[in-house]
């Protein structure tokens, strides 16, 4: 029996792209989005999207982390006003702004450990710790309770 060359070809082709197409989903870009919550000439505030209501995990809300960042200054530079925010849509949908701002992603090692740490807890704590209002209003009373 003897094997053309042009299906040699076709099956290192065939074994080369199955690895380049699992390469590009290993080195896929997290599922996250951005809500700006306030804007003024020196600084933005968002909300960066990291989970989506997962209702077969009995998970019916959007967990967020809360960043501050002065315009001006360079994208390194910025405050993370909460790491980890559960929050309900109509909370998420009362707290964006319409204008648009340029926002940036930042490393969710905080808001790893923060959402792990929810998971953790009886579910009647999860269920007090959610934000209903809006994300700022919530951000504003945790940091009110610390000492």
């Amino acid at each position: 029996m003897r094997i053309s060359p042009g299906a040699i070809l076709l099956a290192v082709a065939t074994i080369l792209g199955a690895a380049v197409f699992a390469r590009a989903d290993a080195v896929k870009p997290p599922d996250v989005s951005t809500v700006v919550l306030s804007l003024s000439p020196r600084t933005v505030r968002w909300a960066t999207v990291h989970k989506h209501p997962e209702p077969a995990d009995h998970d019916l809300y959007y967990h967020v982390e809360v960043i501050e960042k002065e315009r001006a200054s360079p994208p390194w530079q910025f405050k993370r006003l909460a790491a980890h925010v559960v929050v309900t849509a109509d909370a998420l949908d009362r707290s964006r702004v319409r204008p648009k701002a340029k926002t940036y992603f930042y490393k969710d090692i905080e808001f790893r450990i923060a959402y792990r740490a929810w998971r953790a807890q009886p579910l009647m704590q999860q269920e007090a710790g959610v934000c209903r209002t809006t994300i700022l209003e919530c951000v504003d009373a945790a940091d009110n309770m610390r000492p």
